[in-house]
């Protein structure tokens, strides 16, 4: 029986993986530091209770400690250290404090108290945070060198069994077994970091297939309705040869009866050829007319012409939104819609709308972060029809939209003929073609906003 159940992620985006790591450290980094920080009354109280005769120094010593750590919260963040080097010093300065405490206790009886406070505090600390085991094992091998070093000053001689006894043997157990803990979260958050990372590249990639798909189905409907047109044109100039050809056929039809009228000038031979003629001509014009309003061969033409017609804009975006939804779940995003109740009337070619809409929505929604809120509006206002979308969430930035907008102006195809991030240039050169405009911004105030306009028919 195969027992092994480690999944090997071979292929997993490392750039990807390491800023997912860095982000989940972090919020376990911010949730231990502030928890540690405002929990300060509360270590105050305690030490009231249990060291009566010396809480005020215990309180001193806190708050030395206390704001140690917030200088190297702020320092941190001024200096943009990273996550494991800030949580690392600012654990060690609050493991130091403990560890002093638990030294220089004065009665006997308070200690074991202070030892168990150390050791739940250790003991929280490895189970909640996300960083590499080593560190673990450094802080508590800091905590033990401060206990030793202090109690190594003492005059008693039984002072290290005195240690033991009062709670220094349940704090070196527990903080040793809290390693093993923090080694045990550390892969198991690591593999779901790697798992979730692949599942993100998986959705992006679910996405870009689904915006393709949409293409091809654009590009059939295009092409019938080319082909419907060349078609119907086929079909009039079909209409009109056999019109013109019925014409020319009465024509000899007339000229033969003439000739017939005057057979008495001809011979036999030759009203043999005009009856035969006659006949076939009857034919022609029996075929001609069963052939009328039946098409010929089919044209192709290279020029795409825009086939507008006035339609409600309301309902295509909705579906648009319909259309986009699946994507979205597999993202964890909120989608929120919200139509005037009033007409929104255009004139555009609505298969091009359509597909403006859709490439619009799917780029959104590729670039907007997991777990983004995306609102999209449509409404008419001063003789337009708008189509807004907002994706709140982590800020793309404009840089990279004018970079993305702008590919079809700045960027040539790569060797590969790759056109996955050329949508949202297609999309805004599109809409500019169909005599409309496309806007966009990123910033705090209107987060990733983008904005459709078309001339209103009303």
């Amino acid at each position: 029986m195969d027992n092994n159940f480690k999944f090997q992620f071979a292929n997993i985006n490392k750039t990807a993986f390491v800023q997912e790591v860095s982000k989940r450290g972090s919020y376990y980094a911010n949730v231990v530091m502030w928890t540690t920080l405002l929990l300060l009354p509360l270590f105050v109280l305690i030490d009231y209770l249990l060291g009566k005769s010396a809480w005020v120094d215990f309180t001193l010593i806190r708050l030395i400690g206390w704001g140690v750590s917030y200088l190297i919260y702020v320092h941190s963040t001024k200096e943009n250290w990273g996550y494991l080097k800030t949580i690392f010093w600012f654990v060690v300065v609050n493991i130091v404090v403990h560890a002093i405490i638990c030294g220089i206790v004065p009665s006997s009886g308070s200690t074991l108290g202070y030892f168990l406070i150390l050791s739940i505090s250790i003991l929280i600390i490895n189970t909640t945070i996300f960083w590499p085991p080593i560190h673990s094992i450094y802080a508590c091998l800091v905590s033990y060198l401060v206990i030793f070093f202090i109690y190594s000053l003492k005059s008693r001689p039984d002072k290290y069994s005195f240690m033991i006894e009062h709670g220094g043997g349940i704090y070196f157990l527990i903080s040793s077994f809290s390693c093993f803990l923090a080694y045990t979260r550390y892969n198991i958050l690591q593999r779901d970091a790697e798992r979730t990372v692949v599942l993100e590249d998986a959705h992006s990639k679910l996405i870009e297939r689904n915006e393709l798909i949409k293409d091809q189905h654009f590009e059939i409907k295009e092409t019938n309705r080319k082909l419907q047109a060349v078609s119907e044109t086929s079909q009039e100039n079909m209409t009109v040869l056999m019109d013109d050809y019925q014409n020319f056929s009465d024509t000899v039809k007339s000229s033969l009866e003439t000739f017939k009228s005057s057979s008495y000038n001809l011979t036999q031979e030759q009203i043999d050829i005009l009856n035969s003629l006659t006949t076939q001509n009857e034919k022609l014009r029996y075929l001609a007319q069963k052939l009328t309003g039946v098409g010929g061969e089919t044209s192709s033409s290279d020029s795409v012409q825009f086939n507008s017609e006035t339609f409600d804009l309301n309902p295509e975006v909705e579906k648009a939104v319909i259309d986009i939804a699946e994507s979205a779940m597999l993202k964890n995003m909120n989608l929120q819609l919200n139509i005037s109740p009033a007409a929104n009337f255009v004139h555009q070619d609505k298969l091009f709308t359509e597909q403006v809409l859709n490439k619009l929505l799917n780029n959104i929604i590729r670039h907007s972060q997991q777990g983004s809120i995306i609102t999209v509006r449509a409404e008419q206002s001063e003789g337009r029809a708008i189509v807004e979308t907002i994706s709140h969430g982590a800020l793309i930035g404009m840089d990279k939209l004018n970079e993305m907008f702008n590919k079809l102006r700045n960027a040539a195809i790569n060797e590969e003929g790759d056109l996955n991030d050329l949508g949202l240039a297609a999309t805004k050169k599109l809409v500019e073609t169909m005599n409309g405009k496309l806007t966009y911004s990123s910033d705090e105030k209107t987060g990733n906003y983008f904005k459709i306009e078309f001339p209103s028919t009303q």
